[in-house]
């Protein structure tokens, strides 16, 4: 009877990691032409050639792997996840000479993350 106890503890667990994927992007930071606002268009930082940004859905649990090359030309950059726990991996968040030393111009940085919370952000 024990065993089975334990069984239907470890399960939803278990049924968790199974599920569990890998999300993977790979992302050109360049600048576009864009109207955010709505007054006019102005240069705006876009991803593969696009402004509003790509939505990314993940689940918690899932692994997000993010390969950002920086084609902004002489600015440096890098990705700040605004509300994600960065618990164990600081150096995934951004914001440049906090947590990380930007991507210089023309250089690459994989982002390489488990989301272990619910939300939108």
């Amino acid at each position: 009877m024990w065993f089975l106890g334990v069984v239907l503890g470890v399960l939803p667990f278990l049924l968790t990691c199974s599920r569990a994927e890998t999300h993977t992007f790979d992302w050109n930071v360049t600048w576009v032409t864009a109207n955010p606002d709505g007054l006019a268009d102005r240069q705006v930082v876009g991803i593969n050639g696009q402004w509003p940004l790509p939505v990314v859905n993940v689940n918690k649990g899932d692994r997000i792997v993010v390969n950002m090359y920086n084609g902004l030309g002489d600015k440096s950059t890098s990705i700040h996840w605004h509300g994600m726990y960065q618990n164990g991996t600081s150096e995934m968040d951004g914001p440049s000479m906090v947590t990380q030393c930007p991507v210089m111009p023309g250089s690459s940085m994989t982002y390489n993350f488990t989301v272990n919370q619910n939300g939108t952000y």
